[in-house]
């Protein structure tokens, strides 16, 4: 694992730097999700022809909605992963990059659907929607099996195989039902949509069972004098 070149006691300061970066591309994509929603532009408006306009921005409202959500989860599976991470590498640097630039996609992904995707001979938009939370799902993914790897020491504390299976898992939930969605779409534009609602249900209740047991299987290193003397020691 190659460090990054900078003095050491300065390693807090650099972590810092490194989340407050991610959590500004975060705040920024999630910002222009909705600059992508424009306002109806009408010459004589009256309330009827709002009300049409705004129906007619539903599946645009909708798209909306399902990316905030989304990137609003990924955002704090993100804060949940650098709570347990105390230092980072060159590698983790690049590597959290590649999970932002997929991040930084999902406006453009999201607008394009929005625009396109009332069309239901059109298969493109949502194969691009698709494959950007799939995308951003693997970099997720893969960003969690990196900083848990034992190996890099990079956590404050070692975590039990399970909680490290529960972070896999959760990680290719979304890209699992947007991938059944997909292919429910081929055939069923319509019905494919509300899959999506797996998600939520599959996050908040699916993985009750596996939280129960990375809380039970979770290893927490035994306080000692000893340490405590190690800890207080002035390096």
């Amino acid at each position: 694992m190659k460090e990054p070149k900078h003095d050491k006691e300065r390693l807090s300061f650099q972590m810092e730097r490194f989340i407050f970066f991610s959590d500004g591309v975060f705040a920024i994509c999630i910002t222009l999700l909705i600059i992508e929603i424009k306002v109806p532009e009408l010459s004589m408006p009256t309330d009827k022809l709002l009300w049409q306009s705004l129906s007619e921005m539903s599946l645009r409202f909708l798209g909306f909605l399902i990316s905030f959500g989304i990137v609003g989860h990924y955002w704090s599976v993100h804060h949940r992963i650098f709570g347990y991470v105390v230092k980072y590498s060159s590698s983790l640097l690049w590597l959290n990059l590649g999970y932002l630039f997929t991040v930084v996609l999902l406006p453009f992904s999201s607008a394009f659907l929005g625009e396109y995707g009332s069309y239901s001979n059109l298969k493109i938009p949502y194969a691009v929607y698709t494959f950007n939370m799939c995308l951003t799902g693997f970099m997720n993914c893969w960003l969690w099996i990196y900083v848990s790897n034992p190996k890099r020491k990079m956590l404050t504390r070692i975590i039990s195989p399970a909680r490290i299976r529960l972070g896999l898992y959760r990680s290719l939930i979304i890209p699992a039902v947007f991938l059944l969605s997909f292919l429910v779409f081929l055939v069923l534009p319509v019905f494919s949509k509300f899959l999506l609602l797996l998600i939520p249900v599959m996050l908040h209740w699916g993985m009750k069972s596996l939280e129960k047991r990375a809380e039970t299987d979770e290893i927490i290193p035994k306080i000692t004098p000893e340490s405590i003397l190690k800890v207080e020691q002035p390096s």
